[in-house]
Order: structure tokens, then C-alpha cells, then sequence
């Protein structure tokens, strides 16, 4: 096998998975030429190296995933080494390869992904993965700055082994009724998140203890690497992901696969506050997703508001606004109509000459403030009306009413 490379690689060997080019965002480009081997699996023609973009895990499929060789991968930190690579983006670069690495080689993150979809973001807390004997992922307390700064010498931040971190939010919509956004109401509800498995207690383990300790790392879930050129670093452990335990094959909890979590529905109840608008959100404390790989509080579960619209009212913020017909004759003596109002009708006056398109203001008529006693107003527009048809004597009566307004 070989391959074109635009960027002065040496030739390497490496075993392969193809990744659609649709599914990630170019990072390096090669052109692979295999002799035609028997069997189907190797028909390769080309193939992206890529990096995980930020939406990788809404569109990424886990068996779809890059897996390549450690010595293929050494071979490239090699190259983008900061040390020995003076170019203005070979750190970026030295950072991107360990991302796309500890991605795409992970079997665990691909279980996760199959199980939680979108949930799983690759960039746990405690183990990104990583070629061996780097971890760049943006833990807490630990980013790309802090590995470069530990990789080169400097004193650095050390792995946060142990990691307690939140989990992520997780967002629903409903659609409630003019009126039940004016007032306020209570809905249940149905949302699906990411939860505990209840069979093992979240450990993932048959007997719902806790997994043994790492044999690899002796449970401290951190080892000494060799990296490039006789450097050592310390780095979270790769089989137990920096977690210090790991569960036998045969002790994996059926539910949930030896995962701790699994993806359950649930029913909850939503008080909608009276006067919500179009858009809003409301916050419900811990109905998100828990954390995937380390332990923590759920996120939070927003529920977003979409408002049906009135036909009869209409609202700008904390205003509504209606119109109302008004009979010419009404409008030319003045006189009282019935206005709709989001408490119930209630009676205007009409002022004697009063214009079409002409308005009253109802003060506190309108929608209330969130979370206040205040409230806004309704306009009410004059929309004044004029009959189709007359009758002889009220043809009769606007005849002498014209006559003697061209005499004046």
C-alpha cells in the first residue's frame, strides 16, 4: 500500500476504516493505493484523516469511525511536534492529532455514542483518550495549555483524576394556548435523558458494586508514557480511561452493558408561569442527562414555549392589543361597546367623532409581567363600520343629515 501526501509524510502501513467525508471536518488528505487483496473488505480507494468537529456526535456513525495505528499516529505527532516543527500551527496541529486520535480509537466512546446518540460528546472529564502518552481533551481544570505546558517542562496543572462534573442540559418544547400563557398553568409531560442505571446503582457492574481496580495502573488511573523523542508524561491510563477501575467482561451489567447509564423516559409536571412568552424558556433543576463517565449531578431540563396564536388578541410583550368594531352612528354620537379582554368583556366608551383606526388604552388590561404583579395594557383600535344597506328612512335621514352639512 501507498499513498500521496500532500503534506511530505514518509510511507507508513496502517489498517483503516472508511469516514465519510460529510461526517468530519478535514484535517489531513491522502490518496490510498491497495493492491486488490481477497476479500471485500479492502476496496479502499481514498480516505480523510480527520478531526471530530463540534457537531461530530449528531452525525458521526460509531462504526464509521477512523481507527489508525499507533505508529502511524506517533509518526505524525513526531512531525507536528512543536519542538522540531517551528510552523506558526504546528502546536494546533500537535493538539488536533491527539483529539481526533483519542476519538476515533476508543471502543468504549463508540459503545457510548450507540447508546446515548448525541448525549455522548467525546470530551469526558476524566479520559479523552488520546495517542499514547498524550491526553489534550478539555477536562476540568486541565486544557491544551496546560498539556503543553506539562509536555515541554513548565509547571503545569496536573490530571483530575476523579473528576466531578455535571451533566449535560437537555432541551424540549411544548405548545400552550394564548390564554394558558396569559394565566399561567401546570402540564406533564413526557422528556427522555440519560440516567443512572437503576439494575447496578450507575457502576456497571452484575452485583451493582463497585468495578475492581485497574490492573494497568494499580487503580491511580495515570500512567508514565514514552512520548517523541525521550520525553515522559504523566497521562491518564488508556485501559481504564483514567477512572483507576475496570469491569471484567463477565461482570458487566446486562441492562446497561457495563455502562452505569442508560436512556430512560420520563414524566414530569411544568408550571408555566402566567404571562410566558414566545420563545422563553423555563428551567427545571437536575432533569437532564448525568454525567456519562464520571460522577455528578444531572444538567438541567429547559422547556421552551411556543404560544398559539389568539384569534382574537393579539400581544406585543406585556400589551395586548384587539380591535373593535364600532357602528358609524356610534361613532358619530358616541356611545358604549362591549370589549373583549383577556379577564372577560368589559364596556368602552366610544367618544362622540371618533375616527376610524382611532385607540383607548385599558390600563392593567394586558398580560402580566413574569414573576411580578405588574401588568401591561390593552389597546383597543376603533374600527368603524358602515352599513351595506338602508332602508328608506335612514337613506332618507343621511339625505337631510348631507344636505345640511353642504349648507353649513
Amino acid at each position: 500500500m501507498s499513498y500521496d501526501d500532500p503534506h511530505g509524510l514518509p510511507a507508513l502501513d496502517y489498517n483503516t476504516t472508511l469516514v465519510p467525508k460529510s461526517h468530519c471536518s478535514t484535517f489531513f488528505s491522502f490518496n490510498l493505493h491497495f493492491d486488490q487483496p481477497t476479500g471485500p473488505s479492502r476496496n479502499l480507494t481514498t480516505i480523510e484523516l480527520c478531526t471530530i468537529s463540534s457537531a461530530y456526535a449528531q452525525t458521526v456513525k460509531p462504526n464509521l469511525l477512523l481507527a489508525c495505528s499507533d505508529p502511524f499516529m506517533d509518526q505524525l505527532a513526531k512531525k507536528y511536534h512543536p519542538d522540531t516543527n517551528k510552523s506558526p500551527d504546528a502546536k494546533e496541529k500537535f493538539v488536533q492529532i491527539q483529539e481526533a486520535y483519542g476519538v476515533l480509537s476508543d471502543e468504549e466512546k463508540r459503545a457510548q455514542y450507540d447508546q446515548f446518540g448525541s448525549s455522548f460528546t467525546g470530551d469526558g472529564p476524566t479520559g479523552a483518550g488520546g495517542f499514547p502518552g498524550a491526553n489534550f481533551g478539555n477536562f476540568a481544570g486541565f486544557g491544551p495549555e496546560d498539556f503543553m505546558n506539562q509536555f515541554f517542562g513548565a509547571t503545569g496543572n496536573t490530571f483530575n483524576r476523579g473528576a466531578f462534573a455535571r451533566g449535560d442540559d437537555i432541551e424540549t418544547v411544548i405548545t400552550v394556548p394564548f390564554m394558558e400563557a396569559v394565566k399561567g398553568g401546570r402540564r406533564e409531560i413526557t422528556i427522555e435523558h440519560v440516567a443512572l442505571c437503576t439494575n447496578c446503582k450507575g457502576f456497571g457492574t452484575k452485583n451493582a458494586q463497585k468495578p475492581e481496580k485497574c490492573s494497568t495502573c494499580g487503580g491511580t488511573g495515570l500512567q508514565w508514557t514514552a512520548v517523541a523523542s525521550g520525553f515522559h508524561m504523566q497521562s491518564t491510563c488508556k485501559d481504564c480511561r483514567g477512572k483507576g477501575r475496570r469491569i471484567r467482561p463477565d461482570n458487566k451489567c446486562l441492562v446497561c452493558n457495563g455502562l452505569g447509564r442508560v436512556r430512560e423516559k420520563k414524566s414530569i409536571f411544568v408550571d408555566i408561569p402566567a404571562g410566558v412568552d414566545d420563545g422563553m424558556s423555563i428551567k427545571i433543576a437536575r432533569e437532564g442527562d448525568v454525567p456519562l463517565d464520571v460522577d455528578g449531578p444531572p444538567g438541567n431540563l429547559y422547556v421552551r414555549i411556543q404560544i398559539r396564536p389568539s384569534s382574537i388578541f393579539k400581544r406585543q410583550g406585556s400589551t395586548i392589543l384587539v380591535d373593535a368594531e364600532v357602528p358609524f352612528h356610534t361613532a358619530i354620537l358616541g356611545g358604549y361597546i362591549r370589549i373583549p379582554t383577556v379577564d372577560g368583556d368589559v364596556e368602552v366608551k366610544v367618544p362622540s367623532g371618533t375616527q376610524p383606526g382611532q385607540q383607548a388604552v385599558l390600563k392593567g388590561r394586558g398580560v402580566r409581567k413574569v414573576n411580578t404583579q405588574s401588568r401591561g395594557d390593552q389597546i383597543v383600535a376603533f374600527k368603524v363600520t358602515v352599513p351595506k344597506k338602508l332602508t328608506p328612512k335612514q337613506r332618507q335621514l343621511i339625505e337631510e343629515y348631507a344636505k345640511t352639512s353642504s349648507d353649513t
